[in-house]
Order: C-alpha cells, then structure tokens, then sequence
C-alpha cells in the first residue's frame, strides 16, 4: 500500500560538538527556531511548527573519517519555490557556501554543509502532476540548477523570517558521506 503525499518522516537526531555554535547556523542561516531545550538536547523546526531536528551536544564527538558510511545528507523540503529562493537568498547574504546544486526533474535541490561537517538538502519539489515518466517509470536525473531562477523567483525577496511553517523533513539519505 502507498504511502499517502503528505506522509513525511519525523525528526532527524544530529550530535554535535558545540550547541551554541550549531544553534547560531541553524536558527541564524537556516531559519529553524529552537521549539525548546532539555539540557545539553536543542529541540528545532520552523516557528509554530513541529520538530524536524534534534540537535545532541557531545564536546568529544569525532568526525566521522572521510569517505565513511553514514549519514549522507538530510533533507528539507520547503514547501514552495519562492521559499527556496528565500533560502538561497539567506545564504548568499550570510555567505554560507553551497556544495553543490541540482535539478532532479522532480525537484529542486541545493547541498550544504554545518558546522560540523553534516550535510543538508534544501529543496522543494515540483507539483507531482508535472513529474514526467518514461515507459511508467518516474524520470529523474541530476542535473545544473539555475540558481538565478530560483534567486529572483516572485516571492523569493520577501524579507527573511526563517523556514515557513509548511516545511518539513523530506528524507534522510544515507551512504558514503560526499566531504
């Protein structure tokens, strides 16, 4: 049985080696806003929405080496274009560098990474009644994003007020971590 379209995944659990500074990138170039805090655990999502991020302070945590299995990248989907551009916009105006930015047919996409080395998605996907198929099967490819497009997208210069309510965690990938 399928899954319904507004089915999403709940909060990802990140460990992190210094709360405040996760907490400045995460709230400051982001747009989630702490939802609470038990102890040495920040609770994030979006103001007025639920909790997508956990973020877990251990001083003693190690990177995970280079080229390790792992965590690869969490998404999230914000819920519309304009959003994504808002997002884009934030980061170009903090200066928080991309590592990368893709069109996948049914979505669009851009790659970052935090303080600590963890790697996010930000992206927003296309209504699914434009999704194309190919002999029934869903097309999807990777290819060059137009950053301009979606930078000057109508709504994108609506002034920064971080992550909309909508937005959600899209999904969680896991593999060999791309740093």
């Amino acid at each position: 049985m399928p899954l319904p379209p507004d089915a999403h995944i709940g909060a990802v659990s990140l460990t992190v080696r210094d709360l405040s500074t996760s907490l400045r990138f995460y709230t400051d170039i982001l747009g989630f806003a702490e939802l609470r805090r038990e102890g040495s655990v920040s609770h994030l999502g979006p103001a007025g929405g639920r909790v997508l991020v956990e973020l877990h302070e251990r001083p003693d945590a190690i990177a995970a080496p280079r080229r390790s299995t792992g965590l690869y990248h969490f998404a999230i989907l914000v819920p519309t274009r304009a959003a994504l551009g808002r997002s884009l916009r934030r980061l170009a105006e903090r200066r928080w560098p991309l590592s990368g930015a893709s069109d996948h047919l049914v979505s669009e996409a851009m790659y970052l990474s935090d303080p600590d080395g963890l790697g996010i998605e930000i992206y927003r996907d296309r209504p699914r009644d434009a999704w194309r198929r190919d002999n029934g099967e869903l097309a999807m490819a990777t290819e060059p994003l137009d950053l301009q497009s979606i930078y000057e997208e109508p709504g994108a210069e609506t002034p920064w007020q971080g992550l909309n309510r909508e937005t959600v965690m899209g999904h969680v990938q896991i593999g060999r971590a791309h740093v």
